[in-house]
């Protein structure tokens, strides 16, 4: 199974996202490590939620409430 590839901005929203207490750039490597896995799953989860419901369709509630399931 190949890696995708996670860039410096994944790994910040990771870090963030996280809230790890040591600063980006003062992380050592077994961290950064930690985290580019995390960030990894984290995109993967991402990936899947797309998937899931395309971009712009947000189901109606109400009608949802009251048993209209035909989209």
């Amino acid at each position: 199974m190949v890696k995708p590839a996670i860039n410096d901005a994944d790994l910040r929203r990771a870090h963030r996202a996280m809230r790890i207490a040591t600063p980006f750039d003062a992380m050592s490597d077994l961290l950064r490590t930690t985290l580019a896995a995390a960030a990894r799953a984290m995109a993967s989860c991402e990936r899947q939620r797309a998937t899931r419901r395309p971009v712009g369709s947000i189901p109606d509630l109400k009608r949802r409430a009251a048993g209209d399931f035909d989209d």
